[in-house]
């Protein structure tokens, strides 16, 4: 027996062993009390219960099964076993290979079946203590923005949440380095980045902004009274970091050290480059970030988590939800060595005071922003499934205290059911650093460049998985990205197909069999790129390497049918020829609507079409006699823009 799919199992036959056997099989013991791994194969497979009873979860669907009952498992479905009795439950399994019927079922569940009807997208609220550069804006937010322009045009239901993360200690330690109270940080910096924002075509459905909010303080010190009355949390009095000549508790971002896990510069309480958790205490070397002193210790009285006490209801919410490998890698590194306690109320004058001269922790008070944020949206709009964007450096936060504060107050129905993850974005090898002015400035970028170069660029780029990088010669060029000069020179190219034409975009006429495959390339791209959006394939990397095919794609076709276009007794299939083209940039339109929003909207309105980009499921062509002129002023311009590198 081995353990495997969390369960044992015991091969048996299979056509390794009997020449022709047309099936493999194995035996399985799943234990009481026990969940199976979730997974599926692209087999089908069969099981035949021998002995206990539990529930086969096929999908959606729960089967209780017990001896002498059998069950069939598609291709690619989901299934897992859960034993929630005393005795085990034993199967036999038999499993074949049928490859049409595997790439069957792949064709019955398109990607676009995958999305809900509603979806919240949530970003990490940036912290207001300075501005925006392009390694921000190349992790989750314009990532996010691209998911929710894409769902919209899907016809979905799609609301982009973000805000500013105002009661940071960092925004703390930014007013007292400039002499000036935190209030007025977070709020001028939180202006300047929500311009930023919107100025790289990112629009925020719901914005918290906690500074500004009157009414925030009560709302999360009610969810925290919640918390706080969870048999996990305990007052406890222990040693802390503090520095005598600020006469200051030192946490988070008033704390410079080592850390203890990895040996990278580290502040309090997380590590970005291993993204452990510590106590300040904890780093070597530690000292203060405002004045330098080597950090002592004194005794502290706190609300303390005990993170653990809620570690296999964690492991069970992970299970069931998507995390991106970085992330599952890291959670499950933290579980086996066992959470630390988490300290809930910090002692300062920042943030949401609590008595005793402590505010809510700015991390928790992250977290209970976000609950209080889903909480408010699914009242007002209804439930939703949610998918978080996030830097890898934030996934403790989110992925272990988040949900454990949503465990303890009661409130698993607001968390999210999918960690869509990144790394950085490095500028010449190394880490962005506004400190050392190692920075492209994302207001500088868009007032350069203009927002469709800048989102191709970071979406080109995007650190999915990996660390990425960018020269400062490249972020002087963003507007020469190969697929946005590409697609502007075959756009360009229209004036003269509207003009032969008469400014009217024929019906389809008499068919070829290169028409007819170029009409299913247009379907099955669009296909494929709706699979880069799913959540657990999100990729805006391999979205953009797509768009780029599909753009080579639709000029060759126009290069190989101009000849067919002058033939006179080949008219009929010349109008078919030319519907699939003027149909080829309705589809670019919308499929590139999430990447470059001003480009799309202008190519969607010279076709004449209404709002903004929709994303077919099966494409439909343009009405016989839809006017296009030939001089098509957004092209023109895109053209243009395109010769002399801006936008």
């Amino acid at each position: 027996m081995s353990w495997s799919y969390e369960m044992h199992l015991q091969p048996m036959l299979s056509a390794t062993d009997i020449e022709g056997l047309p099936f493999g099989s194995v035996f399985g013991s799943v234990p009481a009390h026990t969940v199976s791994k979730r997974h599926a194969h692209q087999d089908g497979e069969m099981f035949i219960v021998l002995a206990g009873r539990a529930s086969v979860v096929l999908g959606d669907e729960e089967r209780e099964l017990g001896p002498g009952e059998v069950v069939y498992l598609s291709p690619f479905g989901y299934h897992e076993i859960r034993n929630e009795s005393d005795e085990a439950f034993d199967i036999v399994s038999i499993y074949w290979e049928h490859i049409p019927s595997a790439v069957k079922v792949l064709e019955q569940a398109p990607p676009r079946d995958g999305f809900p009807e509603r979806t919240l997208v949530f970003c990490p609220p940036p912290t207001p203590n300075g501005g925006l550069h392009l390694g921000h804006l190349a992790g989750p937010y314009v990532r996010a923005d691209m998911l929710v322009r894409a769902l919209r045009s899907m016809g979905r239901d799609a609301r982009y949440v973000t805000g500013t993360d105002d009661h940071q200690s960092y925004v703390a330690a930014a007013a007292r380095l400039r002499g000036t109270g935190p209030a007025d940080v977070a709020t001028a910096e939180g202006d300047a980045i929500l311009a930023t924002l919107r100025a790289a075509g990112i629009g925020c459905d719901r914005l918290t902004r906690p500074a500004g909010d009157p009414e925030h303080a009560d709302r999360i010190r009610e969810l925290f009274a919640r918390v706080a009355a969870s048999s996990a949390v305990t007052e406890e009095e222990r040693e802390t970091a503090y520095c005598p000549t600020c006469d200051l508790s030192l946490h988070q971002a008033f704390a410079r050290g080592a850390c203890g896990h990895c040996g990278a510069a580290s502040d309090g309480e997380i590590c970005e480059a291993c993204g452990r958790p510590n106590e300040a205490r904890e780093l070597t070397g530690p000292q203060c970030r405002i004045c330098g002193t080597p950090a002592v210790t004194r005794p502290e009285r706190a609300l303390w988590l005990d993170l653990n006490a809620y570690a296999e209801q964690l492991r069970d919410y992970l299970r069931d939800s998507y995390t991106s490998p970085d992330l599952q890698a890291l959670v499950e590194r933290l579980l086996d060595e066992g959470l630390p306690p988490y300290r809930l109320a910090r002692s300062s004058e920042w943030g949401v005071a609590v008595g005793d001269g402590q505010t809510v922790d700015a991390w928790a008070d992250l977290a209970l922003t976000f609950l209080d944020a889903a909480r408010a949206e699914s009242e007002q709009g209804g439930p939703a499934r949610i998918t978080l964007f996030l830097g890898y450096d934030n996934s403790f936060y989110y992925a272990v205290l988040l949900p454990i504060l949503a465990f303890a107050a009661e409130l698993t129905e607001h968390l999210p059911t999918a960690f869509v993850t990144n790394q950085f974005l490095h500028l010449e090898g190394e880490k962005f650093s506004t400190s050392r002015g190692h920075a492209v400035w994302a207001d500088d970028a868009l007032a350069a460049a203009g927002p469709d170069a800048v989102r191709l660029a970071l979406l080109r780029n995007a650190p999915e998985g990996r660390v990425t990088r960018i020269t400062q010669e490249r972020a002087g060029q963003l507007a020469r990205d190969p697929l946005y000069l590409d697609a502007q020179e075959w756009l360009a190219g229209f004036a003269a197909l509207t003009e032969r034409s008469g400014g009217q975009v024929p019906g389809t006429g008499a068919w070829t069999d290169a028409h007819r495959e170029f009409y299913r390339y247009l379907n099955l791209a669009t296909r494929q790129l709706d699979g880069l959006l799913l959540p657990e394939s999100f990729s805006a990397r391999g979205y953009v390497r797509l768009l780029e095919s599909f753009v080579a794609r639709s000029a060759e076709f126009r290069a190989t049918e101009e000849a067919l276009r002058q033939v006179p007794s080949l008219a009929e299939e010349a109008r078919t020829s030319l519907a699939l083209e003027y149909l080829a940039a309705k589809v670019f339109a919308a499929l590139a609507w999430p990447v470059v929003p001003e480009l799309s909207q202008r190519v969607w309105d010279w076709l004449g079409l209404p709002a903004q980009p929709v994303r077919e499921a099966d494409w439909s062509f343009l009405p016989s006699g839809t006017r296009c002129v030939s001089a098509a002023p957004g092209l023109a311009t895109a053209a243009v823009s395109s010769a002399d590198g801006r936008s």
